[in-house]
């Protein structure tokens, strides 16, 4: 059976400074799921290079296998910290790991923590006020955050 860290070793090798590895699983028929991002959105091009690259670097006589190369999805939960880099100024939904959801703009994130920031209407003395709220999650009590997506009408 194909192992994950070869794998993830012969895509390093193949991809450029701004794509990054976000997961790969293999099931027991050697079926290979690789999804890979990039910073400024993966392409199918990238993903068809991508792919080449491996297969030239396996050989199918010594173990069979098949290869998917892909986006991990907008609506998929961030598994690596690139996944927020990339995200960083857009919207997110973060659920912790004691149920709270909060939705609003990532502002910052570091090995530790990530600022998720809201920004709503609150009546103050009779007035409509802009009102900000930061909200800074540890990311040990982070149970999934992924992309928020919304449609408009």
């Amino acid at each position: 059976m194909m192992k994950a860290e070869k794998i993830s070793e012969i895509c390093q090798a193949c991809l450029n400074d701004s794509e990054f590895i976000v997961d790969i699983k293999i099931n027991n028929a050697n079926d290979i799921f690789l999804y890979v991002d990039d910073l400024n959105g993966i392409t199918i091009e990238a993903c068809k290079r991508i792919s080449r690259y491996i297969e030239s670097q396996l050989d199918r006589d010594t173990e069979d296998f098949s290869l998917e190369v892909g986006s991990p999805g907008l609506s998929k939960p961030f598994k690596v910290d690139q996944q927020y880099l990339k995200a960083l100024n857009t919207n997110i939904e973060v659920v912790t790991k004691d149920g709270e959801k909060i939705c609003g703009k990532l502002s910052a994130f570091n090995d530790d923590n990530i600022v998720v920031t809201k920004i709503f209407n609150k009546k103050i003395a009779n007035k409509k006020q802009e009102v900000q709220e930061e909200y800074i999650i540890d990311k040990t009590n982070i149970k999934s955050a992924k992309s928020e997506i919304s449609f408009s009408k």
